[in-house]
């Protein structure tokens, strides 16, 4: 069942996804809050024992250890509860947002970004999570000022107004002024990424940046402004808090010099509750702080879950309407669990700006690829050929034409269902260390496949994982074909795989592995330029600007039997 987006309200967000608790969280808000108020009560009662008595007695002391038993149970279930449910709060945002980028299409996400996905799925949830258990400190400390407010209200009407009218006159000034501390916090993050980026490329590039002492210098002086920057707006940021707090720390005592000096001239009563006034002013200072300190954070808060909120949104919306695995086989009866045949018919894909303008097109593309096969695809860099594999394995969808599987057109709600059936090595291959997906493997099981890649003596495979993927990029893709191995798919596709093997391997990959793939049934697609082997395929395809022409060569047919 598909959940329903995120709610851009907070409030209603967390009443949404987390109510079983709230209701407990609430009420031991208010049990904290009375306690609070009550240990106030036996304070001042105690005092006032101790004078005229010289003892507080049996009663009081017995009242205050419940009453404090009571508020640290309360306020810990408020505080325990609150943060079990952020984090639970924030497990169910990240598993969303994942699901939405897992059926997102790849031209979206890198439009997107991995800097933005990141900054989602990493900081805006972890922003989240911190700030969701503060703002329940924030709202048990203000459900606390109420009963507080009651309090002093009871003993002294007119201290109760000017206490709590200057502790509004504090939250607004203090709010007032994090719009700019807020602008600071932003300068700080963005100059602090300036200098992850500079030690990105430094560590990244530590070869090239040791080949070159004046590329050296120059980065490490980049990092150095970048660096001195981040300081600069961080001591601006500090000393923003620093003269904020400050103030508010005067204005409490200056609220304390009104309760002592100002409130006596405005009543004649007032020294018969001057000492519980004032503490009661006392214990109203912390609440304040808190609560003025959290009051900000609601807008940090909206914030992250607006990001949150928006990217989930426009993931979903390039995805599509989710569809079921039982609606794509319903719409692709017979599905593709034996293709023998893939073709593109007057397939066309265009690469937009932002304005939606073409910006490099492929297309019209007509090709047919064969189980038993070897189809070889070339042209130059920047000819198309990785864009024709996207289109081809349903990657990116078409703007026009059709991508047909034994003839039928694979409709869009079934396109994963044709990913399923396809083992793809890009050129920019990501080696996962854990085989994700390929089912209960041993080393026993990939031990001839390691030894006829000629990887055993490097890697073993132990519980579903390899033992390093710290190995060249050779060495990496052969893995790769490792995995593609055990996947036993029907279509495997391979984007310049040979480009990073040396030539002793080349010759083994050209010459044994691809025609025990063609034995096999696959239909094998490589993308090449070893015009060597050319010989080998049985068919070839060249891209040019986009355009795709079928190469005038003759191999032998080994597909007969398919």
């Amino acid at each position: 069942m598909t959940r329903p987006p995120f709610n851009s309200n907070l409030a209603r967000v967390i009443v949404r996804e987390i109510p079983e608790n709230l209701r407990l969280v609430s009420w031991m808000n208010v049990l904290s809050a009375i306690a609070t108020a009550t240990l106030l009560w036996l304070v001042q009662a105690a005092t006032e024992a101790t004078q005229n008595d010289g003892q507080p007695g049996l009663r009081l002391v017995l009242m205050y250890v419940v009453t404090i038993t009571l508020f640290g149970i309360s306020h810990n279930v408020t505080l325990v509860t609150a943060s079990h449910d952020a984090e639970r709060l924030i497990h169910g945002f990240r598993l969303r947002l994942f699901d939405a980028v897992r059926r997102s299409d790849l031209v979206t996400v890198e439009k997107i970004g991995r800097a933005a996905l990141n900054g989602v799925l990493v900081q805006d949830t972890q922003a989240l999570g911190s700030i969701l258990p503060l703002l329940v400190i924030g709202a048990q400390q203000a459900v606390m000022l109420v009963f507080l407010a009651l309090y002093l209200a009871w003993l002294s009407p007119i201290a109760c107004v000017m206490a709590f009218g200057f502790a509004g006159l504090a939250v607004a000034v203090r709010y007032a002024r994090m719009h700019g501390f807020r602008k600071q916090l932003m300068e700080t993050v963005a100059a602090e990424a300036d200098v992850f980026d500079g030690l990105t490329d430094m560590l990244r590039g530590f070869k090239e940046v040791r080949m070159s002492r004046t590329r050296a210098d120059a980065l490490t002086q980049a990092i150095g402004k970048a660096s001195a920057r981040a300081c600069s707006v961080n001591i601006a940021t500090k000393t923003q808090w620093g003269r904020n707090f400050s103030l508010i720390e005067v204005m409490f005592y200056t609220l304390i010099g009104l309760m002592v000096f100002v409130v006596p001239l405005l009543t004649t009563d007032f020294h018969t509750v001057a000492v519980p006034v004032t503490t009661a002013a006392l214990f109203i200072v912390g609440p304040v702080s808190t609560v003025s300190f959290v009051t900000p954070m609601l807008t940090q808060a909206e914030m992250s879950l607006a990001n949150i909120e928006a990217m989930e949104k426009r993931l979903r919306e390039a995805a599509g309407p989710a569809v079921t695995e039982a609606e794509a086989e319903a719409q692709q009866e017979g599905g593709f669990d034996n293709p023998t045949t893939i073709a593109l018919s007057g397939a066309r894909f265009a690469y937009r700006d932002a304005r939606d303008n073409p910006i490099f097109s492929v297309g019209p593309l007509d090709a047919s690829f064969h189980a038993g096969e070897i189809t070889f695809i070339t042209g130059g860099n920047g000819s198309g050929k990785s864009t024709m594999l996207r289109l081809l394995t349903g990657l990116m969808p078409l703007d026009e034409g059709a991508l047909q599987v034994d003839g039928r057109p694979v409709p869009p709600a079934a396109m994963q269902q044709w990913r399923d059936n396809i083992s793809a090595i890009f050129s920019d291959y990501h080696l996962s260390r854990r085989l994700y997906g390929v089912g209960p493997v041993t080393d026993a099981d990939a031990a001839p496949l390691l030894k006829r890649l000629e990887m055993q003596d490097k890697v073993s495979i132990d519980e579903g994982c390899f033992s390093t993927t710290s190995l060249s990029t050779g060495q990496r893709k052969r893995l790769a074909l490792v995995v593609a191995r055990l996947e036993d798919k029907k279509v495997i596709v391979l984007d310049e795989w040979a480009a990073d093997q040396d030539p002793h391997f080349r010759k083994i990959f050209y010459e044994e592995l691809l025609p025990e793939l063609r034995a096999m049934g696959k239909i094998v697609i490589c993308v090449t330029h070893d015009d060597r082997w050319f010989h080998l395929a049985d068919r070839a395809y060249h891209m040019n600007e986009g355009r795709l022409e079928k190469m005038d060569h003759a191999a032998p047919n080994h597909a007969s039997a398919y």
